[in-house]
C-alpha cells in the first residue's frame, strides 16, 4: 500500500536544502550522464545560456536516485501461521513511484520553460514514467494545425515519443469538470500565479484530493521529492522462503519499478584546478610565480657604469645656492659702473 507520505524518503527531504550556488562548485568532481536522442532534442528548446547549467541539474537528480536506491528490508514477524508453528516472515521494499502530473498552459501563455524541464527529467528519469497529462486552454477554438512553433514541435515530442496526453479545453469550466471526472488525485506542476486561477477550477482540484504547485524547484534533492512518491511492496513468507522473496521483490522492482532501457554509468568528471598565483599570509608575492627573488645582486651591471634609465646621485650641497652678503653686492655694482 501506499505510505502516503508517512515516514518515507520524501518526507524525510522537506527540510533539506542544498547549499546555494558556490565558487566551490568549480572544483567538485561530479557524475556525467550520456542524454537520450529524445533528451537531446527536448533539450533545444531550452534558452542557449540555460542548458548547460540545467544537464548538470539532470545529473545531479540523477545522482540522488542512485542514493535512495531501494533495497529489501530485514525480514520481520507477522502473523501466526495457520496450522503450523511459528509466525510469518514479511519482507519490503519501499519502492521509489513517480507522481502523477498535470501541467497547464493557459490561454496567451507559449511554451515554458519549466514544462520542458519537466520533459526532460521524465525522459531521463531511471523509473517507468507514467503519462502526463498537459492541458491547454483555448487551443481548440483554433484547432491544433494552428499552434505556432516552438509549442507545435513539442506537442509533437512529447505527444509521439513520451506518450503524454495532451487535453484541449474551451475553457476552465471545462478543464474544471474533467479534473472532477479524473480517475486519480489531480497534481498540477509548474502552475504560475495560482492566486489567478478560477475558483471553481481550485475547487476541483481540493475536491479530488489534488494539489496546485507554483513553480518547478531548482535543486536536486526538492525536485526528487516533488516527482516522487514511496510505495510499499510487502510479501508474507515462511522463514525457508526468505531468500526467495527477496529475489521475487528485487525482479518485480526491475520489471515494474525501472525504466526498460537503464542509462550507462556515469563518467566522473574532475575539474582542472586553478594555477596557484601566490599570495597568502607570510607568501611572497613572486612564490606562485616559480621565481627566485633572493639573488637580486646579480643583477648589477657589470662595467660599473651607470644605466642612462637611472638619475646620477649628487654630492650633498651641489645644488645650495652661493651665501652672498649685501657688500659684496654693491662692490660688484660699482665695479660694473665704473668699466
Amino acid at each position: 500500500g501506499d505510505h502516503d507520505g508517512v515516514g518515507s524518503v520524501q518526507t524525510l527531504l522537506s527540510t533539506v536544502r542544498r547549499r546555494g550556488p558556490n565558487w566551490r562548485d568549480q572544483e567538485e568532481a561530479y557524475a556525467e550522464y550520456e542524454l537520450t536522442e529524445t533528451a537531446e532534442d527536448l533539450l533545444g528548446f531550452l534558452p542557449p545560456r540555460e542548458q548547460a547549467d540545467f544537464k548538470k541539474t539532470i545529473n545531479s537528480v540523477l545522482e540522488v536516485f542512485r542514493a535512495f536506491e531501494p533495497e529489501v528490508s530485514s525480514p520481520y514477524s507477522g502473523q501466526s501461521l495457520v496450522g503450523a508453528e511459528g509466525r510469518s516472515q514479511l519482507l519490503t521494499l519501499a519502492a521509489l513511484r513517480p507522481a502523477r502530473k498535470n501541467l497547464l498552459i493557459p490561454r496567451g501563455v507559449g511554451l515554458p520553460d519549466d514544462i520542458i524541464r519537466v520533459a526532460l527529467l521524465a525522459e531521463m528519469s531511471p523509473l517507468k514514467e507514467l503519462p502526463v497529462h498537459l492541458h491547454l486552454l483555448s487551443a481548440g477554438q483554433a484547432g491544433k494545425l494552428r499552434v505556432a512553433d516552438p509549442l507545435k514541435s513539442f506537442l509533437r515530442v512529447v505527444e509521439h515519443r513520451l506518450g503524454w496526453k495532451v487535453c484541449w479545453h474551451d475553457d476552465y469550466d471545462k478543464l474544471a469538470a474533467t479534473v472532477r471526472e479524473s480517475e486519480y488525485p489531480p497534481y498540477f506542476f509548474c502552475t504560475k500565479d495560482k492566486h489567478v486561477l478560477p475558483l471553481n477550477l481550485l475547487t476541483a482540484v481540493a475536491e479530488n484530493c489534488g494539489y496546485v504547485y507554483e513553480g518547478l524547484p531548482t535543486d536536486a534533492l526538492s525536485l526528487f521529492r516533488w516527482l516522487t512518491a514511496t510505495q510499499a511492496w510487502t510479501v508474507a513468507c515462511t522463514e525457508g522462503q526468505v531468500q526467495e522473496a527477496q529475489a521475487e521483490l528485487q525482479k518485480l522492482w526491475k520489471e515494474a519499478g525501472l525504466r526498460a532501457e537503464s542509462h550507462e554509468a556515469p563518467e566522473v568528471v574532475k575539474p582542472v584546478g586553478r594555477p596557484d598565483v601566490g599570495g597568502g599570509f607570510g607568501a611572497s608575492p613572486f612564490d606562485g610565480l616559480g621565481g627566485d627573488d633572493k639573488d637580486w645582486g646579480e643583477l648589477s651591471d657589470d662595467d660599473g657604469g651607470s644605466s642612462d634609465d637611472e638619475p646620477e646621485v649628487k654630492k650633498a650641497g651641489e645644488d645650495k645656492p652661493k651665501a652672498t652678503d649685501a657688500s659684496g653686492d654693491k662692490a660688484t655694482a660699482a665695479k660694473v659702473a665704473g668699466g
